[in-house]
């Protein structure tokens, strides 16, 4: 890659060329700054691609929260997952596990999570009573009085 000294001085040299009717020389030091630059801004579009990605990631480190088992998404106190720890650690994979009655499986590494005791019961519970619903019934005809 030329240096900086290099690309000033070569534009000064196409111009002095330039005066002195050296078109073709002059042509074939402006294609090599050119080419300069068009490999400065690929490179300048690649470092910013990868600072984003680095952003990103960082980003996501803070909003990830370890159980001691396995991994979950904290965003705007809502709290997603559970994640596979395994695939988190190894691979920066956020990979949701699969409930299976008293345990959790990654379907990506086929890692086995335990369920806590309490935490199975409160899912079963869920699903006995799904968004908290109130054993009330409502009756489906309403008796009229006769009066």
């Amino acid at each position: 890659m030329f240096s900086t000294l290099y690309q000033a001085t070569g534009f000064k040299r196409a111009i002095l060329l330039c005066k002195e009717g050296k078109y073709s020389e002059a042509e074939a030091i402006l294609k090599s700054l050119q080419d300069e630059f068009l490999a400065v801004c690929e490179e300048n579009e690649a470092l910013k691609a990868q600072l984003t990605e680095v952003a990103n990631v960082l980003d996501l480190a803070e909003k990830v929260q370890f159980d001691g088992q396995k991994y979950w998404l904290v965003e705007e106190n809502e709290k997603k997952g559970p994640f596979c720890q395994v695939c988190y650690d190894r691979d920066g994979l956020l990979v949701h596990l699969q409930e299976h009655g008293k345990h959790w499986e990654c379907q990506n590494c086929r890692g086995l999570y335990m369920m806590p005791r309490n935490e199975a019961e409160q899912l079963a519970a869920k699903r006995a009573h799904p968004r908290g619903s109130s054993k009330k019934t409502i009756p489906l005809f309403l008796e009229r009085e006769m009066g």
